[in-house]
Protein backbone atom coordinates (compact mmCIF):
# COMPACT_ATOMS: atom_id res chain seq x y z
CA UNK A 1 0.00 0.00 0.00
CA UNK A 2 0.89 3.61 -0.33
CA UNK A 3 0.61 6.70 1.33
CA UNK A 4 0.33 10.48 0.25
CA UNK A 5 0.72 13.04 2.82
CA UNK A 6 -0.28 16.62 1.80
CA UNK A 7 0.85 19.78 4.35
CA UNK A 8 -1.40 22.66 3.44
CA UNK A 9 -0.57 26.13 5.18
CA UNK A 10 -2.19 29.33 5.43
CA UNK A 11 -0.64 32.16 3.85
CA UNK A 12 -2.34 34.33 6.62
CA UNK A 13 -1.85 31.80 9.27
CA UNK A 14 -4.75 34.27 11.89
CA UNK A 15 -7.30 33.44 9.49
CA UNK A 16 -6.19 29.45 9.20
CA UNK A 17 -8.92 28.29 11.17
CA UNK A 18 -11.79 29.86 9.48
CA UNK A 19 -10.13 29.00 6.17
CA UNK A 20 -9.90 25.21 6.75
CA UNK A 21 -13.52 25.16 8.71
CA UNK A 22 -15.13 26.78 5.49
CA UNK A 23 -13.15 23.91 3.50
CA UNK A 24 -14.02 21.31 5.58
CA UNK A 25 -17.63 20.46 3.83
CA UNK A 26 -16.08 21.40 -0.05
CA UNK A 27 -13.85 18.95 0.43
CA UNK A 28 -16.03 16.26 1.79
CA UNK A 29 -18.67 17.57 -0.99
CA UNK A 30 -16.45 17.85 -3.67
CA UNK A 31 -13.15 16.03 -3.28
CA UNK A 32 -13.95 13.17 -1.33
CA UNK A 33 -15.83 11.39 -4.19
CA UNK A 34 -13.35 12.30 -6.89
CA UNK A 35 -10.81 10.54 -4.58
CA UNK A 36 -13.00 7.74 -3.96
CA UNK A 37 -13.45 6.92 -8.32
CA UNK A 38 -9.35 6.22 -7.78
CA UNK A 39 -8.82 2.40 -8.29
CA UNK A 40 -7.28 1.09 -5.05
CA UNK A 41 -8.51 3.66 -2.42
CA UNK A 42 -8.43 2.80 1.18
CA UNK A 43 -9.16 5.85 2.49
CA UNK A 44 -8.59 9.33 3.59
CA UNK A 45 -8.42 12.03 6.45
CA UNK A 46 -7.60 15.49 6.67
CA UNK A 47 -6.34 16.86 10.12
CA UNK A 48 -6.50 20.32 11.50
CA UNK A 49 -2.52 20.84 12.86
CA UNK A 50 -3.16 23.81 15.67
CA UNK A 51 -4.94 25.94 12.97
CA UNK A 52 -1.95 26.43 11.78
CA UNK A 53 -1.81 24.05 8.83
CA UNK A 54 -4.27 21.07 7.28
CA UNK A 55 -2.80 18.05 6.62
CA UNK A 56 -4.39 15.86 4.57
CA UNK A 57 -3.65 11.14 4.56
CA UNK A 58 -4.29 8.84 1.57
CA UNK A 59 -3.75 5.68 1.64
CA UNK A 60 -3.87 3.61 -1.96
CA UNK A 61 -3.22 0.09 -3.07
CA UNK A 62 -0.80 0.83 -5.61
CA UNK A 63 1.65 4.05 -5.97
CA UNK A 64 -0.28 4.80 -9.53
CA UNK A 65 -3.41 5.85 -7.25
CA UNK A 66 -1.02 7.96 -4.69
CA UNK A 67 0.39 9.73 -7.41
CA UNK A 68 -3.39 10.29 -9.17
CA UNK A 69 -4.90 11.55 -5.47
CA UNK A 70 -2.29 14.53 -5.82
CA UNK A 71 -3.41 15.29 -9.02
CA UNK A 72 -6.49 15.58 -8.40
CA UNK A 73 -5.95 17.43 -5.14
CA UNK A 74 -4.05 19.79 -7.13
CA UNK A 75 -6.78 20.19 -9.74
CA UNK A 76 -9.50 21.04 -6.71
CA UNK A 77 -7.17 23.34 -5.09
CA UNK A 78 -7.28 25.06 -8.08
CA UNK A 79 -10.60 25.71 -8.60
CA UNK A 80 -11.34 26.25 -4.78
CA UNK A 81 -12.36 29.68 -3.45
CA UNK A 82 -9.34 29.48 -1.23
CA UNK A 83 -6.86 28.92 -3.90
CA UNK A 84 -5.56 32.04 -3.40
CA UNK A 85 -4.93 32.13 0.65
CA UNK A 86 -2.71 28.44 0.76
CA UNK A 87 0.74 28.59 0.19
CA UNK A 88 1.74 25.33 -2.46
CA UNK A 89 1.52 21.85 -0.51
CA UNK A 90 4.05 19.94 0.91
CA UNK A 91 3.55 16.52 -0.43
CA UNK A 92 5.28 13.29 0.53
CA UNK A 93 4.69 9.84 -1.12
CA UNK A 94 5.91 6.57 -0.32
CA UNK A 95 5.11 3.01 0.38
CA UNK A 96 3.39 2.20 3.70
CA UNK A 97 5.64 0.20 5.93
CA UNK A 98 3.39 -0.34 8.84
CA UNK A 99 -0.35 -0.09 9.27
CA UNK A 100 -2.84 -0.84 11.80
CA UNK A 101 -6.85 -0.56 12.22
CA UNK A 102 -8.94 -1.64 14.89
CA UNK A 103 -12.64 -2.17 14.27
CA UNK A 104 -14.65 1.05 15.53
CA UNK A 105 -15.34 0.40 19.29
CA UNK A 106 -12.94 -2.32 19.82
CA UNK A 107 -11.47 -0.72 22.92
Amino acid sequence: MYATIRRYAAKNPSSAKNLFTGLKQRIEDGFLPRLQDIPGFHCYYVVNADDRELVTVSIFETPDGAKESTRRAAEFVRTDPVRDKLEDPEISEGELLVGKEMPVGAH
